[in-house]
Parts: C-alpha cells; sequence; structure tokens
C-alpha cells in the first residue's frame, strides 16, 4: 500500500529548513540543493514540492510571518492587558525560535527593495499586527480609535527597535533586559489613558 505523503507537512518542513539556512547565512544560502541538503533530502525530491527557488522563498517568508498570526491566536481568551504584553514580548527576540524569525525577516527586507510581492507580504503583515495591537490598546486604556493607533504604533516601534539591538548585540541585551525596557514603555503609556493596573512582566528576569 503506498505510504500517506502528507505535502503541507512536507512544505512546512523544507521551509523551516530554508529559514536555519537564511537565518544562518542569509538569503544566499538558500539554494535548492542546499535547503535540501540541510532537510536531508534530494534536490530532486524538493522539487516535487517546490517548483524553483523563488516559490520556496516565498513560502518560507510567508511560513514565518504566519507564526506571528498562530502566536496571536494562541492569546485568545486572555485578559487585554496580558494579551497586549504578550504581543509586545512576541515581537522580540527572546529565544532561538523568536531570533531566528527576526533573522528571516530582516533577511527578506533588504530583498524586498525591490520586489513588489515581498514588499506587500511585509506590509500586510505589519497592518495586521499593528490592527491587533490597536485593538488591545483600546480593550486596555479606553482610548479612541485615533489614539489607540498612534500608541500601537509608537508600542511596534518600540519592540522593533528594541529588536535590532538585540539581534546585533546580543550579549547586550539579554531577554531580561528586553523585557525591562518594553515594559518601562508599556506602563506610563497606557496608565496615562486610563490603565491604572500595570502590565503582568514576563518570566525572564532583568539582567
Amino acid at each position: 500500500m503506498p505510504k500517506f505523503v502528507d505535502i503541507d507537512e512536507r512544505r512546512a518542513e523544507l521551509a523551516a529548513a530554508a529559514a536555519q539556512l537564511i537565518a544562518r547565512s542569509g538569503l544566499g544560502a538558500a539554494t535548492m540543493r542546499d535547503v535540501a541538503a540541510e532537510a536531508g533530502w534530494t534536490t530532486g525530491a524538493l522539487t516535487h514540492y517546490f517548483s524553483d527557488k523563488r516559490e520556496l522563498l516565498l513560502f518560507t517568508f510567508r511560513s514565518s510571518l504566519a507564526q506571528r498570526h498562530a502566536a496571536r491566536d494562541a492569546r485568545e481568551g486572555l485578559a487585554p492587558m496580558d494579551a497586549l504584553v504578550r504581543s509586545l514580548e512576541g515581537a522580540l527576540p527572546l529565544d532561538d525560535e523568536r531570533r531566528r524569525h527576526w533573522m528571516v525577516t530582516v533577511a527578506f527586507c533588504a530583498q524586498a527593495a525591490d520586489d513588489d510581492e515581498l514588499a506587500g507580504a511585509q506590509r500586510d503583515a505589519y497592518r495586521e499586527f499593528r490592527d491587533n495591537i490597536a485593538l488591545l490598546v483600546r480593550e486596555c486604556s479606553g482610548a479612541s480609535d485615533d489614539d489607540a493607533s498612534v500608541r500601537a504604533e509608537h508600542l511596534i516601534a518600540l519592540a522593533d527597535g528594541i529588536a535590532v539591538q538585540a539581534l546585533f548585540d546580543p550579549a547586550g541585551w539579554p531577554a531580561g533586559r528586553q523585557m525591562t525596557r518594553l515594559h518601562e514603555a508599556i506602563e506610563p503609556l497606557l496608565v496615562r489613558t486610563g490603565w491604572t493596573s500595570p502590565p503582568t512582566r514576563g518570566s525572564a528576569s532583568p539582567d
């Protein structure tokens, strides 16, 4: 009896191998041959799931962006305050998985400078993230739609700034320091609009 092959699972496995290569050595390292080798496959087997390098890279990029959505869905049911804090913490490279996501994102951002499809995927992901953060700010603080959107922009800009510094100076920006700086910014921004309870800090201890 022929063995059942889960195509989605195989494509996800190959995308994970491509992400590992990109995070480690940049986009140039993610050739069809090298991705296949990283996954323990032959190049011929890989072409059953991706017709060329561009299809593989686009799928890898979108899979990396989708991780943020999956993490957001996992926070459903939390109080808005805790969901907001965890959403912003989720944008920081606090562990190997999130660091890999960021390295992939940075690599593709450079590529997207002259690639409308990649640029559109990144733009849409940021818009969705910003809308979600604005919704949580509004639920936490009672801010107006416009004010919540502005505060969401500030918070995301802060989280991205921390993340970029932590990527290139991991010794100077351990997880504890990243979270401390994030929480220092979250508390006054939201307390000023009526949120009087401070957010619950994460489990990482400040450095």
